[in-house]
């Protein structure tokens, strides 16, 4: 089977970076990454391996011996690590990050001494700041003495014990500003009676091997020549925030680690549901990874939610993704030696590397996005059921199914124009013994489907959909703060961009559904249809860029919305529909009841009349929801 999983390696330059680097990968790496995971040898022989390679300083000036990366191909070689080895991955970052810092110092005296040996290897150096996102008394604290400064206290995570000679350590003067400075990486005695001890590496659930320890530092001397940097108070909750989407590369390496495993699966197990859920879980990858790197592009004051969503994005795609690496791979995932379980721990180790209250808020959010909060019926939202056509892969999954048409009656909102809804006796029980009624509405009355005929001369009428082609997925996308701001609004391409940070992309074939809050108005036919004084009418609608998007780059099956038409009131060229009916796909107005949905996990069972060369056709439409 062809691989449909490589991401783009550079080639710029004439090092080839990630090229060299996906070679060594693949081939030293790879075959043996559960025994580097939790072998201090293989790992250090991997990591020894990278920095013959002169790969260990990718973010350091050339003349400092480094190669001199961009963020965005830095992050492609942290993904590609990620993919092969969480160990030796989360290892060299560590690395790799006091690199960037000894760069960015003004000690000119540390860059000599370090920074020419750190490319290849040669000398290894760690960090241990993470305590200063602590609340609270620091737990490392500096004074101010002749020649440097005093350090006491505590490190509670440092990695890399028994590899690196170093680390930059962080403590907090009283003024709140941060001392950054290099010690060594081994239990030391100072002459003066300062000393830096270590705890025992720490018997994590992944990466165990990459020795992960505590430091305690009694009366440590920091002289001035070792000393990095002094940060602003507040300085790391502020790299923070503007670094927030830099730990991501190794959370989509895990992931990217997970599909190969799933694909490679698919040559001993090729059921068509494995294949389509890579496929699934493969597109969905590509647009996190795609829309985090284009938003490292962008400014450093673009909005920080969104980069938390993104980050959330990644963390809870990566999960997914390791879990379904366990779930094809049965039993045999259990051992502990197994790709799945490492790949699995994996994903739990990167969920939290970095992780600040912001990143956990933003990822609980995104774990709960689909949480039903309405139990009052236990019951009812707890059975779920599927429905399996006969000589079919197809199901449905649901667990509540809900009404999304509006009842008909005489005084339903009606275009201008629209013949009546009638209701005619035709028969009684008291003279007939039965009930019977005859009734006549137009046929894009109430809930309703308008059909390619009602736009385009040559275009099919109702009957002609296949009945496939009503039984469809669905998205909601929730406008109704805009529609209650502004009743003209048009749903934008940025509404449809965010709705994807928050939940992926918006899957092909599916119905784009807008929630604008319009059923509300309903019952007041002056309300759901408002006119101006000139005659104009007022309603929110679909924006026409944002459609081109969704048909040409999202390929959807159509468009729905809870108002009398899917373009907005003031559009008299009917441009949505035009463009939608085209193609040919489906176009539903008059909708009820969107409120009740989740953005995703809904499928639509779309009732027509199939009325001969029908312009369209009042509809019943049922939402089956799985969530």
């Amino acid at each position: 089977m062809k691989s449909k999983n490589n991401f783009p390696v550079s080639t710029k330059g004439t090092d080839n970076i990630l090229d060299i680097a996906k070679s060594h990968l693949v081939n030293r790496v790879a075959p043996i990454a559960n025994d580097i995971d939790s072998n201090p040898d293989s790992l250090l022989t991997a990591l020894k391996g990278l920095g013959k390679l002169g790969l260990l300083a990718l973010k350091v000036p050339r003349r400092w011996g480094g190669k001199e990366l961009v963020q965005n191909d830095f992050s492609d070689f942290q993904e590609l690590v990620a993919r092969y080895s969480g160990a030796l991955a989360f290892l060299q970052t560590q690395h790799q990050s006091a690199g960037s810092m000894l760069a960015n110092s003004s000690n000119s005296h540390l860059q000599e001494k370090y920074l020419p040996h750190m490319g290849n290897g040669e000398l290894l150096v760690g960090v241990g700041f993470s305590q200063l996102r602590r609340q609270g008394k620091p737990l490392t604290e500096a004074i101010s003495v002749p020649g440097g400064y005093q350090l006491d206290g505590f490190v509670p995570w440092v990695t890399g014990y028994g590899y690196f000679h170093y680390f930059i350590v962080a403590a907090t003067l009283s003024d709140g500003r941060a001392v950054f400075g290099v010690v060594p990486f081994q239990e030391t005695q100072q002459q003066g009676g300062g000393s830096i001890t270590f705890s025992d590496p720490a018997s994590l659930a992944a990466i165990t091997s990459t020795n992960t320890v505590s430091a305690t530092l009694n009366s440590w001397f920091l002289p001035s020549e070792n000393v990095v940097a002094v940060k602003a108070p507040g300085w790391i909750n502020h790299n923070d925030r503007i670094k927030v989407l830099n730990n991501t590369p190794m959370v989509t390496g895990c992931a990217f680690a997970g599909l190969d495993l799933i694909e490679s699966t698919l040559q001993k197990k090729p059921f068509p549901f494995i294949q389509s859920a890579f496929e699934s879980l493969n597109q969905e990858l590509r647009e996190c990874r795609k829309q985090i790197r284009e938003m490292n592009q962008q400014s450093a004051d673009v909005e920080l939610s969104v980069k938390l969503k993104l980050r959330a994005w990644s963390i809870d795609l990566a999960t997914r993704i390791a879990h379904a690496c366990v779930t094809v791979s049965s039993g045999a995932a259990n051992y502990s030696n197994h790709n799945a379980q490492r790949i699995y721990r994996e994903a739990l180790v990167f969920t939290v590397t970095g992780q600040t209250s912001a990143v956990m808020e933003a990822t609980l959010a995104r774990l709960t996005r689909n949480s039903n909060p309405n139990f009052s019926n236990l019951k009812q939202n707890t059975h779920r059921t599927e429905i399996t056509p006969k000589n079919s892969q197809n199901f449905i999954r649901y667990s509540r199914i809900i009404h999304l048409s509006h009842t008909i009656d005489t005084d339903i909102p009606q275009w201008e124009g629209d013949p009546l809804v009638e209701f005619e006796e035709v028969a009684n029980f008291t003279e007939d013994g039965y009930c019977l009624r005859r009734f006549s509405m137009g046929e894009h009355s109430a809930t309703h489907v308008n059909a390619p005929n009602s736009f385009h001369p040559n275009g099919i009428g109702i009957d002609k959909y296949p009945a496939d082609s009503l039984v469809l997925s669905a998205v909601v996308i929730d406008a109704r703060e805009q529609a209650l701001a502004n009743p003209d609004y048009k749903l934008t391409l940025e509404d449809v961009f965010a709705w994807e940070t928050q939940n992926g992309e918006i899957p092909s074939e599916s119905l784009v559904l807008m929630n604008t809050g319009w059923k509300d108005k309903w019952g007041d036919c002056d309300a759901f249809l408002p006119r101006d004084p000139q005659g104009n009418l007022h309603f929110p609608g679909f924006g026409l860029d944002a459609v081109h998007f969704l048909l040409e780059k999202r390929l959807i099956a159509g468009v729905g919305i809870d108002t009398h038409g899917v373009d907005p009131g003031q559009d008299k060229t009917f441009a949505v529909n035009r463009l939608v009916l085209e193609k040919p796909r489906i176009v539903l107005e008059n909708l009820s009841n969107l409120e009740q949905l989740s953005p995703t996990g809904t499928t639509l069972v779309i009732g027509i009349l199939r009325l001969s060369d029908g312009s369209g056709s009042p509809a019943g439409v049922l939402a089956f929801c799985n969530s």
